[in-house]
């Protein structure tokens, strides 16, 4: 009997055991919630995004493809007015949305995943609320063909250029060069090649044209005499042909002309007053620089170095940016501490129009311009950016942000580029077609001033 009674009362305690023990055990893979991981390509705000590559989604366990449509949306717009048709397949534990024709080149566009969509076991995500994630990204486009070029951002105050590139699909910068002695205002261009970038220095002491190789950014060369024997000094604009680089000398009244090849000063300008901007004609031909102290523009035939013609705007005061358009029809000037651009036809050298962009004027807010194709953009440290049809001669835009600096835009056009002093120093990147600003990029420092996308 006393062996029975331990007997069962083993029996009993052995139950015990496993029905505590069971209630440890793992619910079946079956009754187990996925979880969402990430959108793995492109990943959240991608720049370049292959436009006939599928987008990918990573899950915990295997998820069901036919419940996606319906839960995932890809928008052409930010406002979720039109979304992109495509199928799913399922990958592993991925998920694959390929779109039914190729997106859109240089768009911008959103991705929304809800929780309803359900792994192979029908078992939906546990989520409080029906959207899972959100993200967004920019396609590829002609600028990204061979790769997303390069941009470099000077900075006045902490001498030192910033470098912009792709970094894992992502738009980043980082440090490439210091150089100790750089006074402000530190203007950019890359020769036309490529091959160098030239930076000036507004400096009245320790002024200069440098040389940067980019395949380092390392300062090769410091140019600081002229071949007459003068000083460089007070530095400023530069202006790029094929054959030559032009640099403001605003302390002696002298245009510099630099040979890409050799990087030498092979001649000197001499002006009647202190030059101010500058634009040189698609073909070269023709120089054109604006008085930094009246309403005067020089026209300088390049072949001979030499002043033919001066024209006076009577609309402005003083000049301080020019540019030539696209096509070489008119040159752009901009007035100094006011709101006026005015247009010179380049084959009759006269004045054409002058119009009004339209802000707040004050001292030293119109600070770049630039073309491409039939618009001019103006930024403005007043806050502007502003879009300017060239054919009619009319401003077509205008958003406001705080203090734009220097401009510049891909070589086929996608995006522009414009420097932001703030706070938080930036790099916005705008759309041309609305001006709408797409990204914002932090940059080091806190006087930001030029931009420059390398060819």
């Amino acid at each position: 009997m006393k062996t029975l009674k331990i007997i069962s009362l083993l029996t009993v305690w052995i139950g015990m055991v496993a029905c505590n023990a069971s209630r440890d055990i793992p619910l079946p893979v079956e009754q187990v919630r996925p979880g969402f991981m990430g959108f793995v390509n492109p990943v959240d705000s991608a720049f370049a995004f292959d436009r006939q590559a599928p987008l990918r989604m990573h899950f915990s366990e295997p998820m069901d493809p036919a419940t996606f449509p319906g839960n995932f949306f890809l928008w052409e717009d930010e406002e979720h007015t039109s979304s992109v048709t495509g199928s799913f397949t399922a990958e592993g534990s991925d998920i694959l949305f390929q779109p039914d024709q190729a997106l859109k080149k240089a768009h911008e566009y959103f991705i929304e995943l809800r929780a309803r969509v359900k792994d192979i076991n029908g078992n939906g995500i546990d989520k409080d609320t029906l959207l899972v994630a959100t993200s967004e990204f920019i396609t590829d486009g002609d600028y990204s063909q061979n790769g997303v070029p390069e941009m470099i951002v000077s900075n006045g105050s902490e001498d030192f250029l910033a470098r912009i590139r792709l970094n894992n699909g992502r738009l980043s910068a980082d440090t490439v060069a210091t150089v100790a002695g750089f006074g402000r205002y530190l203007e950019m261009a890359f020769t036309s090649d490529g091959q160098w970038l030239v930076m000036t220095d507004y400096n009245s002491s320790n002024s200069g044209i440098y040389f940067f190789d980019p395949s380092d950014y390392q300062m090769v060369k410091k140019l600081d005499t002229n071949s007459d024997g003068t000083a460089v000094k007070k530095s400023a604009e530069i202006a790029v042909s094929t054959d030559n680089i032009y640099v403001v000398n605003q302390s002696s009244k002298k245009i510099s002309v630099v040979d890409p090849g050799s990087r030498e000063i092979t001649a000197v300008i001499d002006l009647p007053n202190t030059p101010k901007g500058m634009a040189v004609l698609p073909d070269g031909s023709k120089l054109y620089v604006g008085s930094g102290r009246d309403n005067t523009v020089w026209i300088i035939d390049t072949r001979s170095n030499t002043l033919t013609k001066t024209v006076t705007i009577n609309d402005i005061s003083r000049c301080f940016r020019l540019t030539a358009t696209a096509q070489g029809k008119f040159v752009a000037v901009r007035e100094f501490a006011g709101t006026h651009l005015s247009f010179i036809d380049a084959s009759s050298e006269t004045v054409v129009k002058t119009i009004d962009l339209g802000y707040p004027g004050k001292s030293g807010n119109n600070n770049d311009l630039i073309a491409y194709g039939d618009y001019l953009y103006a930024s403005s440290s007043s806050g502007e950016l502003t879009k300017i049809d060239v054919n009619t001669q009319t401003v077509v835009q205008q958003i406001t942000d705080i203090n734009f600096q220097g401009l510049d835009i891909y070589p086929s056009g996608e995006f522009l580029f414009a420097v932001v002093r703030k706070s938080l120093s930036e790099v916005a990147v705008v759309r041309p077609d609305d001006l709408k600003i797409v990204r914002r990029i932090r940059v080091n420092g806190s006087a930001p001033w030029d931009i420059v996308v390398r060819p």
